[in-house]
């Protein structure tokens, strides 16, 4: 299995959190997976914002309107809104 490029989820939160999280967490890794498998790899910028968004510090709207990185859209985070959206 591949190891995360995203922080372990503290096990001492309460378990909805963790939930949250996890789920948070798995539309980053697929906005990842198929980022990549398009042949972009993601800024240190959008992986930082990823992070945040796991954690809870960013709404997916606030993800969402984030500045794209010079030339280029990030296929990340857009990605990442549609796996949303598919869970829902």
């Amino acid at each position: 299995m591949t190891r995360s490029v995203f922080t372990p989820i503290p096990a001492e939160l309460p378990e909805a959190e963790r939930a949250a999280r996890l789920k948070r967490q798995h539309q980053a890794e697929w906005g990842l997976a198929v980022a990549r498998l398009g042949g972009t790899e993601p800024s240190p910028d959008i992986l930082q914002a990823l992070q945040r968004y796991i954690d809870g510090a960013l709404s997916l709207a606030e993800l969402a309107g984030l500045p794209p990185p010079p030339h280029a859209p990030s296929a990340v985070v857009e990605a990442t809104l549609r796996r949303e959206q598919f869970t829902r």
